[in-house]
């Protein structure tokens, strides 16, 4: 196990909420860890940053998140991480469908975009604080205490959790014209729904699943390897050039120059 990266899954209720938590913690007596990449996933991450932090780097933009609660939108690139010496940053991961039940209606401001939690109107009134410190355990006790109240469901709450729950499920190979027939919707209103409450269209969630299990593919073959062509075909793509193509504009470098040790990836067992 990579003693800096450690993931942490939740049960009970609160598991329909949050995928997961992932913890980078980098001691005191070791080096700062540099330009680790993080792929998109098309979850919503809030962030507890103890000790000396970190540093992100975005679309040519970097930002030093000192101690402190974080709100992560979507993102639709390769993030890269420096974990300063001293640095603990639990990441909760929040499913696709999570923010709209509390609240979040206007989740395209948040693309691309790591702000502090308490500039989010529903999070600014819970003491977010009271998590820095605490366990994984207790993390998750406090948020389905403190959250759970302002969960809400309407029609589309239900809309959002099904759609993307079946975008999850088909990993991604699915057209949105027929998510918008499964959901009997017409596509205009599927695509204004996710850029409210997901922040970026049904497309582009789906694109990014799809890479997901592509690059999970890569990471952890199941029997034996397969060619870059025989993944790029498993995975729904035309051709491997196509395949590539996208692998690249999410990952930002192609399958065959990725190196999976540069990335902080999902850890299978």
């Amino acid at each position: 196990m990579n003693p800096i990266y450690q993931e942490y899954y939740v049960n009970g209720s609160i598991a329909h909420f949050i995928k997961k938590l992932w913890i980078l913690n980098n001691q005191e007596d070791q080096p700062s860890i540099l330009n680790k990449g993080v792929p998109p996933n098309g979850c919503f991450t809030i962030a507890i940053v103890q000790g000396e932090g970190l540093n992100i780097r975005h679309k040519n933009q970097s930002k030093k998140l000192s101690e402190g609660i974080y709100f992560c939108g979507q993102i639709t690139e390769t993030m890269y991480i420096d974990i300063y010496s001293g640095t603990k940053a639990t990441m909760i991961q929040l499913f696709p469908w999570t923010p709209v039940h509390f609240g979040i209606s206007d989740a395209y401001l948040f693309t691309d975009h790591i702000c502090p939690a308490d500039e989010i109107a529903r999070l600014k009134t819970l003491d977010l604080n009271m998590m820095i410190g605490l366990s994984n355990r207790l993390i998750c006790k406090y948020i389905a205490t403190a959250f759970v109240p302002f969960f809400k469901t309407d029609s589309n709450t239900a809309l959002i959790i099904e759609s993307t729950q079946i975008i999850i499920a088909s990993k991604g190979n699915i057209t949105v014209s027929s998510l918008a027939q499964s959901m009997n919707c017409s596509v205009r209103q599927l695509q204004k729904l996710f850029k409210k409450f997901i922040g970026i269209s049904p497309k582009f969630l789906i694109r990014i699943i799809n890479v997901r299990e592509a690059l999970d593919d890569m990471v952890y073959p199941n029997f034996f390897s397969l060619t870059m062509a025989q993944l790029a075909l498993s995975n729904g793509y035309y051709d491997q050039p196509h395949f590539n193509r996208t692998f690249a504009s999410f990952i930002k470098t192609t399958p065959k120059n990725f190196i999976k040790e540069d990335y902080l990836l999902t850890i299978k067992k």
